[in-house]
């Protein structure tokens, strides 16, 4: 990310998505919680920590529900040298919106990334926060080609335009969220105006959308050719990713996994 602001960089702040049940991965999250559910022997939750090792946010954040203590525990004994990691409990799962802005007190830096705990990439983020900056979005979304995931349509300009279209309109494209996103701090005042309860992170932009925003970016990266993204789900997930890793020598280094 040396292309952005190295003062930008000292101070910028990251949130990994880690709360749920793992329903689809049962009964193996019946006894430990899906983000640590180990990929070639490494936990989810380790990867994506070691895909921020290089580029460390001045604070980490770390959502959990689901057997809770275990991801405490695991976070107290793996800090890859982090300035700050924050592992924050919920009692009622909060969903995605619901938990950034539950963190939002460490959140406030001049922009922060989430990700979700179940993706697994090596898709780099330099490009996208240095997009995400000299546009001053209020949110960059990096997008990719997934035929059965793609719902989110965006125009020319990289403008987000709606979710959940099968179709688009003319001249614009449909494509499918990474799980990964850039936000500017002033996301956090409109989450404020909420009500505190559990809502999605895709909700929230729908109904700013409708209230015309345009400050909404679409950042498209190619995960066919140039960049790994396997989503966790399903014990299925996890074999094609062991297949995709015995079948590419160098991924397990792309991914920190050696």
């Amino acid at each position: 990310m040396s292309q952005a602001n190295p003062l930008l960089l000292s101070e910028w702040r990251a949130m990994i998505l880690a709360a749920g049940f793992g329903t689809r991965l049962k009964p193996l999250t019946d006894r430990i919680p899906k983000p640590l559910v180990p990929v070639a022997g490494i936990p989810l939750l380790e990867l994506s920590l070691k895909r921020f090792r290089e580029i460390k946010p001045r604070i980490l954040v770390v959502n959990g529900h689901h057997l809770s203590g275990q991801l405490e525990t695991f976070l107290r004994q793996t800090s890859y040298g982090f300035q700050r990691v924050e592992y924050l409990y919920e009692p009622l799962i909060l969903d995605t919106g619901g938990a950034v802005r539950n963190a939002s007190r460490y959140l406030r830096g001049p922009f922060f990334v989430t990700t979700n705990a179940d993706v697994i990439s090596d898709i780099p983020l330099r490009e996208a926060v240095a997009q995400h900056l000299k546009r001053r979005a209020l949110v960059t979304m990096l997008l990719h080609d997934r035929a059965r995931y793609n719902q989110v349509e965006f125009d020319q300009e990289g403008r987000i335009m709606a979710f959940g279209r099968s179709q688009a309109a003319s001249g614009n494209r449909i494509l499918a969220y990474t799980g990964i996103q850039i936000c500017s701090p002033l996301l956090l005042d409109l989450m404020e105006r909420e009500p505190r309860r559990p809502f999605s992170l895709i909700t929230f932009y729908r109904r700013l959308l409708a209230a015309g925003r345009l400050d909404l970016l679409g950042h498209v990266v190619d995960t066919k050719d140039n960049y790994y993204w396997r989503d966790v789900g399903t014990p299925e997930d996890l074999i094609e990713i062991e297949h995709d890793l015995s079948n590419d020598t160098g991924l397990a280094v792309r991914l920190g996994i050696i």
